[in-house]
């Protein structure tokens, strides 16, 4: 009887229903073409603008309870700040949750630490091919460049002891729409028209959909939450990414050499303006996200200057 009892106790506890909500929230961004278009150098010596897919840095979106208009606390759309506590550090924006289109990766040599972004680059060639249109060729170890992507692959494979192509999760490495081919198609952004769309899910958020309810000001609804991001672009001079600590993540130590792969800092989405830097993109209208079924496309458009 006592066993039979505690049965009980214990489904009768999984059955109760706390009231909370928590949704994979799904929607689109959108990139304008002017967000991936840079003045290159041709391999012929002169210079073109570029429009280029591996121009698009890491996208963050995050959730927060309220965004404020540009030049409010911010020369751009920026969530709004909690106290400031110290000083020349910004108030804590508090986001309820938030995802990234585009993870910061390791390219396995030292000179693509903070360089790589997940869903940008088709094949391991054209990050070779890449990075010597941007006058910034790879070099190995040794200072020997590197002849092909074939040779940037196995680095990878035997530095990370891997065996396949989506266990490094750089290069594209699945059919995504279903045409029986993996290649600029399968990327995270793909080009629609003028614009680039890429598809974003924040998984198990917890939906706050009375939040602020009472603070309403007549004929404004503020239930829900706003969805705001921005985009990191690459640096003009270094190409390397704000948002990416070079000096933490996974460390290769070798004879010749101690380096380490850079990871994301850990409060992108806590202090954004500490990162958004000149040329990048971010949100000029937040979406007030007050049903867990729609999906919005939020079009970051906004480029600060």
């Amino acid at each position: 009887m006592v066993a039979w009892a505690s049965l009980g106790v214990f489904a009768t506890g999984c059955a109760y229903d706390e009231g909370l909500i928590i949704e994979n929230l799904q929607g689109t961004v959108t990139l304008p073409a002017a967000a991936l278009t840079r003045d290159l150098v041709l391999p012929d010596g002169s210079r073109e603008a570029v429009e280029d897919v591996r121009l698009i840095g890491p996208v963050y979106l995050g959730v927060y309870p309220s965004v404020a208009d540009a030049n409010v606390l911010e020369r751009y759309p920026h969530p709004e700040l909690g106290p400031q506590y110290l000083d020349g550090v910004p108030g804590d924006a508090y986001p309820y949750g938030g995802t990234t289109i585009g993870d910061l990766r390791f390219g396995c040599i030292e000179d693509l630490t903070c360089l790589m972004v997940s869903g940008r680059y088709e094949t391991w060639d054209s990050i070779v091919e890449w990075f010597a249109q941007l006058e910034q060729p790879l070099t190995d170890a040794g200072g020997v460049p590197i002849p092909d992507g074939e040779f940037l692959k196995q680095s990878c494979y035997d530095l990370l002891n891997v065996t396949s192509d989506a266990e490094t999760r750089i290069t594209a490495y699945e059919d995504r729409n279903g045409d029986d081919l993996i290649n600029e198609l399968d990327l995270d952004f793909v080009k629609q028209g003028d614009e680039y769309v890429a598809d974003f899910t924040i998984w198990q958020q917890d939906y706050y959909w009375d939040r602020n309810q009472e603070d309403c000001e007549p004929g404004v609804d503020c239930t829900g939450f706003e969805l705001w991001g921005f985009m990191d672009s690459p640096d003009v001079n270094t190409l390397a990414f704000s948002t990416c600590d070079p000096t933490q993540g996974y460390n290769s130590r070798e004879y010749n050499r101690d380096i380490f792969s850079g990871r994301p800092q850990v409060d992108v989405l806590n202090l954004p303006s500490t990162y958004i830097t000149n040329g990048d993109f971010v949100v000029s209208e937040p979406y007030r996200w007050n049903n867990v079924l729609d999906r919005p496309n939020l079009v970051l458009d906004f480029e600060v200057q």
